[in-house]
């Protein structure tokens, strides 16, 4: 079914003279020979393409369509532009002198054969005259050069590549065809050879030439973890890869047309900024649509809100996604995740569902981590790399700012699991859950950070609401939604929101006869938050005790804050009585929701304050709100800096460094 999608996608249409023909490659050419229309020297000196100021590739040379076929230990020119080896028949210190005489003598008998196929193709009879004269002989050798290092001809004034003639390019199909499919091939070298293996094509369905091997394959750079210079997409060529015991995909019967475009469309899908993303260190996911178009990267990676509304009003409208009609849809999305095993690509994940399915889980992806924090300038919703970024080491004095950052992707200790980014793709696309081990290793990371802001409730926040989904309703808890909700009465919840008005009054009293900015070196929340998210009780107790001294500092320069603020509290207390009173040691749900409980009312104390700021107002709400302020605002502005400060991608297309 892969490779049915990928031969159905329809890349976006070109140039014609851009676009490039079947079984050629854009690679790097170093050297030119040039050749007049007769097949002599123009010059005996080759003509350097290398560009060392355009960075590592510039210095490889210069990008051109060449032809290209997937190639291991045995000998297999490509027609008319190859390597030094096998083109000019040079060893150098790290190769076989007898190896290479039998490249060069093959790649020469290759050219002898477009020519026998070609004969009134002038360019073609000058590369015959060429190697028939023993002209190549008479090249100098540069300063620096490699065996391995490419090589093209050109023929005549104009000095066009040999590879862009059109008998060139329609010989070396069918040498292709000879090579991988067993079709019959052009010139002496193919007489009397059979027509290929035929039959049906598992993949489109029609007759024709059946491969043997796949012609193509992905360059590694596109295909994470292959040690190799490529990887092979399908791959049968020894008797232990087949379940048979078979030689080749006998078993597997594949056209020459499927197999060329399911590579080169997923060439092209992986090499996409727009198609592809990271997926990891350990992958990379590319995706695509049939019929209607969708741009997956921009939802994920960068949330519109219109957009957003759209994809949750699918939600709100309650369509099934087992609807047999829409299994049907021709409008699919598919998305596969690849890596490298030495040669070969390995298939991590792999989604095929209707596009209004899709739609719909994204929809509820949005809305079951949407948190409200202390911007009201906000919607909510949070870019992939944001969420995956929070999942990593909170560093307190980081970033530019000095208010602290996340670890940079990749660096060392940086705490962040591996694959995540891929799970969080997968529960964004499958409507799933998270896993039991990231939800843990969250829980686990703000307790040792001492540290929470929106993408990490957020997260809970995901993870709560899908976990409750799998339990019977009439067992499901009361869920915290995006904001402050003063009707939860989880004792847990409570707990939180008991907690950060304790910070609040602590804070508050801890800045009365200092400095502007001058706080206490070690908060309530530092002593106590890693603790009482496992155990609320303690730290409740505690500073039940230690609130009436705190309350009487302040009423003594602000008695209306003190009054506002006893008041506060004591409501929040009086909540625990119909509760059964303090909660104790809880289950990771329950700390998961007093990690929500206690960032629900501190955002909402902070955007009371800041919008009672700029409404000229302030009084009590500032000073309710102004405890734990600069703290909590440092969160919410050192997370949206997160990204830039760490070096970390704007959208997931490209791989995070450090």
């Amino acid at each position: 079914m892969l490779l049915q999608r990928l031969v159905e996608f329809q890349r976006p249409r070109i140039d014609p003279d851009d676009e490039l023909p079947p079984f050629f490659q854009l690679r790097p050419v170093r050297w030119i020979v040039r050749l007049d229309d007769n097949g002599e020297l123009i010059s005996p000196r080759l003509r350097d393409l290398s560009d060392p100021t355009a960075g590592p590739r510039g210095k490889l040379g210069t990008p051109g369509a060449v032809p290209y076929i997937a190639r291991a230990a045995g000998i297999s020119p490509l027609l008319g532009a190859d390597d030094v080896q096998y083109v000019l028949g040079w060893p150098d210190e790290k190769s076989k002198p007898e190896r290479v005489a039998d490249c060069h003598a093959a790649f020469v008998d290759l050219i002898e054969r477009w020519a026998a196929a070609a004969p009134n193709d002038h360019v073609a009879q000058a590369a015959r005259k060429f190697f028939q004269s023993g002209a190549h002989a008479r090249i100098e050798r540069p300063a620096q050069w490699t065996s391995k290092q490419s090589v093209v001809l050109t023929v005549g004034a104009e000095a066009d590549w040999i590879t862009e003639r059109p008998s060139l390019r329609r010989f070396w199909a069918e040498e292709v065809a000879r090579r991988k499919a067993g079709g019959r091939g052009t010139g002496s070298a193919a007489q009397g050879e059979a027509a290929g293996r035929a039959g049906v094509c598992l993949v489109c369905g029609d007759s024709g030439v059946l491969v043997d091997r796949f012609p193509q394959q992905l360059p590694r750079r596109l295909v994470p973890l292959t040690s190799q210079a490529n990887a092979a997409l399908v791959s049968a060529n020894r008797r232990i890869h087949t379940y048979d015991n078979s030689e080749n995909l006998t078993t597997v019967p594949i056209c020459l047309d499927c197999a060329q475009v399911s590579v080169a469309n997923l060439h092209y899908l992986l090499d996409s900024e727009r198609h592809a993303m990271s997926a990891g260190g350990d992958g990379r996911m590319a995706w695509w649509t049939t019929g209607t178009p969708f741009d997956f990267t921009a939802a994920v990676a960068r949330p519109d809100p219109s957009q957003v509304s759209q994809l949750v009003a699918m939600v709100h409208r309650g369509t099934t996604s087992t609807n047999a009609v829409e299994e049907f849809d021709p409008d699919r999305f598919c998305s596969v995740t690849v890596a490298g095993n030495v040669s070969r690509v390995m298939i991590r994940d792999w989604v095929d569902m209707p596009l209004s399915q899709l739609r719909r889980n994204l929809g509820s992806w949005f809305l079951d981590h949407r948190l409200f924090g202390a911007d009201p300038a906000s919607y909510g919703y949070f870019p992939l790399v944001r969420l995956e970024l929070a999942t990593g080491r909170w560093e307190p004095k980081a970033g530019e700012n000095g208010r602290g950052a996340y670890a940079r992707f990749g660096a060392p200790g940086a705490g962040r699991p591996d694959g995540v980014q891929r799970q969080l793709l997968r529960a964004a696309i499958s409507g799933g859950d998270l896993s039991p081990a990231l939800f843990g290793h969250l829980l686990n990371r703000i307790r040792s950070d001492g540290h929470v802001d929106d993408p990490r409730a957020a997260l809970l926040r995901l993870a709560l609401v899908r976990r409750a989904r799998r339990r019977p309703e009439n067992e499901r808890p009361t869920m915290p939604g995006p904001g402050l909700d003063p009707d939860n009465r989880h004792p847990a919840y409570l707990a939180g929101r008991v907690f950060a008005e304790l910070e609040a009054i602590q804070f508050q009293a801890s800045g009365i006869g200092k400095p502007k900015g001058e706080r206490l070196n070690t908060t309530f929340a530092d002593r106590y938050l890693p603790g009482a998210i496992a155990n609320p009780r303690i730290a409740l107790v505690q500073g039940q005790q230690l609130a009436p001294a705190w309350l009487k500092k302040i009423r003594k320069t602000n008695p209306v804050a003190a009054i506002a603020l006893s008041a506060r509290l004591g409501e929040l207390f009086a909540l625990f009585d119909a509760s059964g009173g303090f909660p104790g040691r809880g289950s990771l749900d329950d700390q998961a929701t007093f990690i929500l409980g206690y960032h629900h009312h501190r955002s909402d104390s902070i955007g009371r304050a800041r919008a009672a700021k700029a409404a000229g107002k302030a009084g009590e709400a500032d000073e309710q709100g102004a405890a734990g302020a600069a703290d909590a605002a440092g969160d919410v502005d050192a997370a949206g800096e997160a990204d830039e400060a760490h070096g970390a991608p704007l959208t997931p297309g490209s791989q995070p460094t450090a």
